[in-house]
């Protein structure tokens, strides 16, 4: 049975499979949203540095009894009148303790921290479409091997079965070639099967079917990884993401303690003020008024709410500190630990490809000395067992060797520049 997916017309490469991940993929769809509120956010801050107009009015009946209206009435003492009044207001803040000016830089931090966030989404997204493209390769050429050993395997059968017929090897070499056979067909459906869940985590990573064809592309990334493994940590604690967004989020809450403490300083308003009032002159008459003025305030609360949230912030900052640590070692650890990967994967690349040339060349010679009459067909089908073996340990060095490259450029934050994909996201507005 030969598994094949759907036909199209051109090869897909990892480049491909990345940028249609990074599409349509919802985390990065979750994050843009993200990011877009913390750009509001600053846009919200911002405003405070401008003034606030405030417009008031009112209309109604209005029924009066005082001592105007006693002295200007002949009757009851009472006067009825239609009214309407309105007020027009601009504030501008003068001095708030720099609480403003904090409170904005710490939302364009947040903005900030949004951003990068977003960029390691989208790092974790393309290392996860890399990673599904390369295991669909990789099972499809298992998938392929396994076929050919297994019709390797049924041809030598072929061969026993026809020798026992003629008298020239006995039941127990068919026995042997029926057993080698069953685990030769095992062996395939593990393929198949991990093909068929290969296919599905590309589907879900991509979401969409993938091309026919697959192939590698164009192998720039090489160039991208430094020489030595303390230049790759240098650049990641640098440029991470991950690095950069916690570190943003401690600036943050740094501002937003400063913030908070300057709610314990006076602050100081202008404001600028008309307002208008027409009724009878039986109860009062048009009145107006325009004011120019600054106004002084402060207020504690004596409850300790102010100091709670001075104390609040300030634990807050504590745990972001403790979280860009925490994020700085494990981007230094990982860092280390793929870049050790990749040097034992290459290694393992090349003993396997030596051995995969040594099981050939005895294969080869066995069957010039089974022309001969010196080897038998189980010996030749140990032989192929060998080859696949062999074949299967490279080919799976080979796809580990990509991998090992694109896990070591995601923990430096450069695996999306690989695929010219690195602008992910929208730019701060505020």
């Amino acid at each position: 049975m030969i598994f094949c997916l759907p036909v199209a017309a051109q090869a897909a490469t990892i480049s491909d499979s990345v940028t249609r991940s990074l599409s349509s993929h919802p985390k990065i769809k979750a994050s843009t949203a993200s990011l877009a509120v913390a750009d509001k956010n600053v846009w919200e801050q911002r405003s405070a540095f401008f003034p606030v107009l405030q417009v008031n009015g009112s209309v109604g009946r209005l029924h009066l009894n005082d001592s105007t209206t006693r002295a200007l009435t002949a009757s009851q003492g009472a006067a009825a009148s239609w009214m309407g009044q309105g007020t027009v207001t601009l504030t501008q803040h003068v001095f708030a303790g720099f609480g403003i000016e904090n409170r904005f830089k710490g939302a364009k931090d947040r903005f900030s921290a949004a951003s990068y966030d977003l960029g390691g989404t989208a790092e974790e997204i393309a290392l996860s479409a890399a990673r599904a493209h390369l295991n669909l390769m990789r099972t499809m050429e298992l998938l392929t091997l396994a076929s050919e050993y297994l019709s390797n395997i049924e041809g030598r059968r072929k061969n026993i079965v026809l020798m026992v017929k003629g008298g020239a090897a006995d039941e127990s070499e068919l026995l042997q070639a029926n057993e080698a056979q069953a685990m030769a067909k095992n062996t395939r459906l593990g393929y198949e099967e991990a093909f068929r869940q290969a296919e599905a985590d590309y589907i879900e990573i991509a979401g969409a079917e993938p091309d026919a064809v697959l192939e590698i592309g164009e192998t720039k990334w090489n160039a991208m990884i430094p020489v030595t493994i303390e230049d790759a940590v240098t650049y990641a604690t640098r440029g991470s993401p991950y690095v950069l967004a916690a570190e943003s989020m401690l600036s943050a809450m740094t501002r937003e303690v400063n913030a908070e403490k300057a709610g314990l300083l006076p602050y100081i308003d202008a404001e600028m003020s008309y307002s208008d009032q027409d009724q009878y002159d039986v109860v009062g008459g048009e009145t107006s008024s325009v004011q120019a003025m600054f106004r002084l305030g402060w207020s504690f609360s004596t409850g300790g709410a102010q100091l709670a949230r001075i104390e609040k912030a300030g634990q807050q900052k504590i745990e972001a500190s403790a979280r860009q640590q925490s994020v700085l070692r494990k981007v230094k650890h990982d860092v280390r630990q793929k870049y050790t990967s990749m040097q034992i994967v290459d290694k393992q690349f090349a003993l396997m490809s030596e051995l995969e040339n040594a099981s050939y060349k005895i294969l080869e010679n066995f069957l010039s000395q089974f022309e001969g009459g010196k080897q038998s067909n189980l010996q030749l089908i140990a032989a192929h067992s060998k080859v696949f073996q062999a074949k299967t340990a490279r080919t799976e060095a080979y796809y580990r060797k990509f991998l090992s490259r694109f896990e070591l450029l995601n923990a430096m934050g450069k695996l999306r520049s690989v695929f010219d994909v690195a602008k992910i996201g929208a730019k701060q507005k505020g």
